[in-house]
């Protein structure tokens, strides 16, 4: 009992302690006392004598209470009825890295801890190894890569071999008021060496119980699983989902308020929603082009987050909702929507609907990922089957123009799926040579996304496959290699490599090298 319970060791040692202090009161006592005969003289002798011990004693006292406190400083603290919902979680509760839930109210299994990271079911971005205390935690995560020039993202082709950073992300997170359990959580993104500087989010959460939290502020909604969990140090390749560039565009976020939460099920199962009323996204892009939803860029450009956060386009609010359900641990299903009007305040109304459909399984070096995202836009005008594209004539100035008119128009609708896999090797030969954590895993996945799901031979319409070989030497830094096979559902028009510019993304036609394999490279650092 006295060498497992600290509380129980420092009440015995207050009162030994105690006991020292009367007997070195009484001692001194005594030694003050005049002294004239022989046998007082002895007695004096014995009390200096005693006064010596007791000393020793004290030291001794002061170097084990010192001891009890260091062993009661490592020893986790029991949750009380005051502690926080998310450290009330106990240890079965955690989460497998990445798994897809609705980010509801953050696993947190260390008191000492103001929050846990994405990898363990929570919202901070990054490892938080920058600054780890009970009230606030810093961390992120970077990536570094050498892409092909038929590789990018939102539009593939128009590049050149080149070496890119494409994102620098520091989450920083504060616990505001223990008791009621109100944390802040913010990412603060780099993108492509610092051309573009993001808040991408910062919200306050007041976490009422594991089954309940509300949050306000600019945040990441839970539309699929990528959407949530799209940090570099979670995504198995260098380049994101097709569907999470063009069906929705990853990483998503929005200005809000919104409710989740997580109930436990018999049998070990769990039951996670979220629920969010945003601004919504829009209908041009942070330059005011009409680009968003259009058969060309789908809806990479509807959510710049300084326009969203800065002003809504009209009156109307965009909702969100995500239910998630894992039947055993390891496992979960989930379903998310997004519907919302995208038109400016006086234009013709056109609603935007987007539904996804997510599964995935960790359990132990095993990782499974899989998405489904289909998207319906309605109004404005829209037809809701799109007429054959124009042919192309390439000396034929007008019919190029036509081809550039006809993918800068909004299709009725988008959809795709993706299903990924990973599993991570630890062999002996990485023992005592690499960090703890390191690991060698082959990467697969494929994918196809439709920008205009109602045409059968579009070019723009395609799938990719993904083989991938992953090596970390240590938790912290992921090195990935890649190699892309494009395949478009339609032939590529040839148009001039001049019309349109260089620049990729600034042209409504096909970049050259457009649709072609590639290879990707890169290191991805966490925290």
């Amino acid at each position: 009992m006295f060498r497992s319970n600290p509380v129980f060791r420092i009440t015995i040692l207050f009162f030994i302690f105690a006991f020292l202090n009367c007997v070195i009161a009484f001692a001194q006592k005594t030694a003050a006392t005049p002294s004239q005969t022989p046998a007082q003289t002895n007695e004096q002798s014995e009390v200096l004598q005693l006064r010596q011990e007791v000393k020793q004693m004290k030291e001794q006292l002061d170097g084990l209470s010192k001891l009890v406190e260091t062993l009661s400083a490592n020893k986790p603290v029991t949750p009380n009825k005051d502690n926080s919902a998310a450290s009330q979680q106990s240890k079965s509760d955690a989460l497998e890295p990445g798994i897809g839930t609705s980010q509801s109210t953050s696993v947190n299994d260390n008191p000492r801890i103001a929050i846990a990271t994405k990898a363990q079911g929570g919202d901070l971005s990054g490892a938080g190894n920058l600054l780890k205390t009970d009230r606030i935690t810093i961390g992120g995560y970077g990536e570094i890569q050498y892409r092909d020039a038929p590789i990018s993202e939102r539009a593939d082709g128009g590049g050149t071999p080149t070496f890119i950073n494409p994102r620098f992300v520091l989450g920083i997170a504060a616990v505001l008021s223990e008791k009621q359990n109100i944390v802040f959580n913010s990412e603060i993104e780099y993108e492509f060496g610092s051309k573009e500087i993001d808040v991408e989010q910062a919200f306050v959460e007041w976490r009422i119980r594991p089954e309940f939290a509300i949050r306000g502020g600019i945040f990441v909604p839970a539309i699929g699983r990528f959407n949530t969990y799209h940090d570099s140090n979670l995504n198995l390749t260098n380049v994101r989902p097709l569907i999470n560039q063009f069906i929705v565009p990853t990483a998503y976020r929005d200005a809000g308020f919104g409710i989740r939460g997580r109930f436990k099920l018999p049998h070990k199962m769990k039951l996670t929603y979220e629920a969010d009323i945003v601004n919504g996204l829009q209908s041009e892009n942070a330059d005011g082009q009409a680009t968003p939803f259009s058969r060309l860029l789908g809806q990479s450009s509807a959510a710049e987050p300084g326009a969203i956060a800065f002003q809504d386009s009209n009156r109307n609010k965009a909702f969100v909702g995500r239910v998630g359900f894992s039947p055993t641990r390891g496992l979960e299903f989930g379903v998310s929507g997004y519907t919302g009007k995208i038109n400016k305040q006086d234009d013709a109304l056109i609603s935007a609907n987007i539904t996804f459909l997510d599964a995935s399984y960790h359990r132990g070096d095993l990782i499974i990922n899989a998405e489904y995202g289909r998207s319906n836009i309605v109004g404005g005008g829209i037809l809701r089957h799109s007429p054959a594209p124009p042919v192309v004539i390439p000396n034929n100035t007008a019919s190029i123009q036509a081809l550039a008119d006809f993918v800068a128009e909004r299709s009725p609708g988008q959809d795709g799926f993706y299903i990924e896999g990973s599993y991570q090797f630890h062999p002996s030969f990485l023992k005592g040579r690499f960090d703890d954590g390191a690991y060698l895993a082959p990467v697969f996945r494929y994918e196809v996304v439709r920008l205009d799901r109602t045409l059968k031979d579009f070019y723009l319409n395609r799938s990719r496959a993904t083989l991938g070989f992953n090596f970390a030497p240590s938790s912290s830094v992921i090195f990935k290699a890649n190699y892309l096979l494009n395949h478009t559902f339609g032939p590529v028009p040839n148009v001039p490599a001049g019309i349109g510019g260089a620049l990729f993304g600034t042209s409504p036609l096909p970049h050259r090298e457009y649709g072609r394999n590639g290879f990707t490279g890169g290191v991805t650092y966490i925290f």
